[in-house]
């Protein structure tokens, strides 16, 4: 059980909400190639990743595996992309 919910399910969450951050990552890159902004893609696409990364941490683990440390790479680009993006 991860947060109330059978393994499964939240791999379900997990998966849906980076299928989110990968649509809306292309409409953001779309709109770098045609130099138009897409102000809410962009904030959804920051925090759909980011919460990608923070609900792999979620799953059970034993040792620090390579996707925990690409998790932890995630984020720290994430916060240097949104402090420079809105700050």
């Amino acid at each position: 059980m991860i947060l109330g919910m059978s393994l499964g399910t939240f791999t379900l969450i997990h998966v849906l909400i980076s299928l989110v951050a990968i649509a809306s990552g292309i409409v953001v890159v779309y709109g770098f190639l045609t130099k138009q902004r897409f102000e809410r893609f962009t904030a959804v696409f920051l925090v759909m990743t980011g919460l990608t990364s923070l609900t792999g941490f979620l799953f059970p683990f034993t040792s620090a595996t390579p996707a925990i440390k690409l998790g932890i790479i995630s984020l720290g680009v994430l916060a240097i992309a949104v402090v420079t993006r809105y700050l």
